[in-house]
């Protein structure tokens, strides 16, 4: 456990670059952790917190310690994470953290991470300790003991008092530090990779992927040279737990790689801290990002386009001549995650937001999922319009083009011809109807809607979207 931090330490020194290291309780109690951070600290390291319980933690303010037996620390949610306690439990576990970090290092943490933070505890933190920025994990399905489906793909965003998943529609609805998503998740494979055996699809340098030079130029080429509107961000590094002999080479590879495209202009290494206050200093609100991969690192032949906004989250899709949304996500900054309140109650948490399509989750063998482009195409091109806007050119087989254009209000297909959307077996929380031109829909109870410019019609198991004057719009800022 001590090795990789001074290792990394070490080649994060070679290149002196801003660098964030993230302690743990029970690391912050461990003298050799102390010493090192306290000597190696400079201006190019910041120091935040990181929030994993342990026995010691809890057992100090005054808390039965809940864990298997044996573990001192326990990853099951309701034992190892801020959910599993109530509210004033969890402000009296975030103090105590705090105190420590204060005691040892001076001065509060400005940053702090984990895999998932509840937006109580998120909302607690800016208020008492002017927290920066959060970093929680990418998106995942039940990966471990945590499933954060239907949120950000990728940049910043403020999230809500009610969903931390959730950015805020209304600035006075959000919780003012920025949260960022980590682990550099694949804008193809991240999706729905895992589900079809390709593994962990991230550049973590503890994976295959993050220790090949040629999948992370890939990796770096899709981050930061596509179109993404007014940010792209992307968070390296590893854990220390897993070792410095499964993640070192991998880890100083990628960073001589980070350092050559800052020599060069094409991004800017920074401290979470520092990338937090730019974010607020230039975001009132949650800012649009996109995300582009038109080139395959597996020659599968396959293109995605992410589009994130306040409103919603969208993934359109290229394969086989085929071009289709994977998923679509509306966002409802009233929406409530479960632990806003009440304890996690068992081993495994979720967090999601309102889904209209979800290819992953709510395809079958019997019932497809999916908004679907009726016509082929051969080819897509993808240009930024404004901050907020953002164009797919589609190039149909029959040799007419077509465009998708992605803004905060909705999606607008300008000669794309019909659309075909079914959503397939959707989960047991969910409900979707259509009542004329309006998708209606629930999601654990809560009613949620998107109103069609363009014609809706009944097609076998499914809906046939046909357009009026050459265009469907699909409204996403529209609210109950």
């Amino acid at each position: 456990m001590y090795t990789p931090v001074v290792k990394q330490i070490q080649y994060n020194k070679k290149y002196d670059i801003p660098n964030t290291f993230l302690l743990q309780y029970d690391a912050m109690r461990r003298q050799d952790f102390r010493d090192l951070f306290l000597q190696e600290r400079d201006e190019n390291m910041e120091l935040g917190v990181w929030f994993e319980n342990c026995r010691e933690l809890i057992e100090t303010i005054g808390l039965p310690w809940r864990g298997r037996e044996g573990y001192d620390w326990d990853w099951y949610v309701d034992v190892g994470f801020l959910e599993g306690y109530t509210p004033a439990e969890r402000e009296a576990i975030v103090d105590e953290v705090f105190r420590l970090f204060k005691e040892i290092f001076g001065a509060y943490p400005q940053v702090v991470g984990s895999w998932l933070i509840d937006a109580h505890s998120m909302d607690y933190m800016c208020r008492k300790y002017d927290i920066k920025a959060f970093c929680i994990c990418r998106e995942q399905y039940a990966v471990d003991a945590y499933t954060l489906w239907g949120g950000y793909s990728n940049g910043g965003y403020y999230p809500s008092k009610n969903n931390m998943l959730c950015p805020a529609q209304e600035k006075e609805n959000q919780i003012p530090a920025p949260v960022f998503r980590m682990l550099m998740p694949d804008p193809i494979y991240n999706y729905d990779g895992e589900a079809k055996g390709y593994g962990v699809c991230t550049l973590e340098p503890a994976w295959t992927s993050g220790q090949n030079p040629e999948i992370t130029d890939w990796y770096l080429d899709a981050y930061y040279n596509t179109p993404c509107l007014t940010h792209a961000h992307a968070t390296t590094g590893q854990e220390n737990s897993f070792g410095w002999d499964l993640f070192g080479e991998g880890y100083c590879m990628q960073i001589d790689k980070l350092v050559k495209l800052q020599q060069e202009g094409v991004v800017s290494l920074q401290k979470l801290g520092d990338t937090g206050s730019w974010y607020q200093q230039n975001f009132p609100v949650s800012a649009a990002t996109a995300q582009v991969a038109l080139q395959d690192w597996r020659d599968e032949g396959q293109k995605t386009v992410w589009y994130n906004c306040k409103n919603y989250r969208a993934n359109l899709h290229f394969s086989e001549g085929k071009l289709y949304f994977r998923d679509l996500t509306k966002f409802d900054d009233r929406y409530q995650e479960r632990y806003l309140q009440a304890p996690c109650a068992g081993w495994i948490a979720t967090y999601d937001n309102l889904p209209i399509v979800d290819t992953r989750l709510w395809s079958s063998q019997e019932q497809a999922c999916g908004l679907h482009l009726i016509q082929q195409v051969s080819e897509i091109e993808v240009a930024e319009v404004s901050d907020t806007q953002l164009q797919v050119k589609v190039q149909f087989t029959d040799e007419t083009v077509g465009s998708v254009i992605f803004a905060e209000e909705g999606i607008r297909f300008e000669n794309c011809g019909d659309l075909y959307y079914s959503w397939g077996a959707i989960g047991e929380k969910t409900t979707l109807c259509f009542a004329e031109n309006c998708l209606q829909g629930t999601q654990r109870g809560f009613a949620y809607r998107m109103p069609v410019i363009g014609s809706v019609t009944q097609n076998g198991a499914g809906f046939t979207l046909r357009p009026e004057n050459d265009e469907i719009s699909l409204k996403l800022d529209a609210r109950l």
